[in-house]
């Protein structure tokens, strides 16, 4: 069970290089998440993202809104927060092999104590 639950956690975590762009990368939002801009690991604005229902508002409006947006990923960048959803599983994985690595062979031998003494119990009640 341990192994396949590392298992799953290697499948859906990003591979090194991923993780390093993942925390690199920096989005700002506004409006209540209608518009989103987001800046890659170069520093450059890499998408920008606006709700049509935005655009009825007006053009001085959806401008604001924009460099909200903008700059809220800047400051995120600055404050060195990653990216929403960009969760890092690496840590929780190395914690689960552990885990497996130190509690499956001490819980084989605890069952192998067991195991002996039932035996003995037996062996010694049918000498009586």
């Amino acid at each position: 069970m341990l192994d396949a639950t590392v298992g799953a956690l290697r499948a859906v975590s990003p591979q090194p290089e991923d993780e390093e762009v993942a925390r690199q990368r920096r989005i700002g939002e506004a409006a209540d998440g209608h518009v989103s801009a987001e800046f890659g690991a170069d520093g450059r604005l890499s998408s920008l993202t606006v709700d049509p229902r935005l655009m009825r508002r007006g053009s001085a409006e959806l401008c604001d809104r924009i460099v909200e947006a903008v700059n809220a990923a800047i400051d995120s960048m600055r404050s060195g927060v990653s990216a929403p959803g960009a969760a890092d599983l690496t840590q929780l994985t190395e914690q689960l092999q552990q885990v497996r690595d130190t509690a499956v062979p001490r819980l084989s031998t605890f069952l192998q104590a067991l195991t002996e003494a039932q035996a003995r119990m037996s062996g010694g009640s049918a000498d009586r």
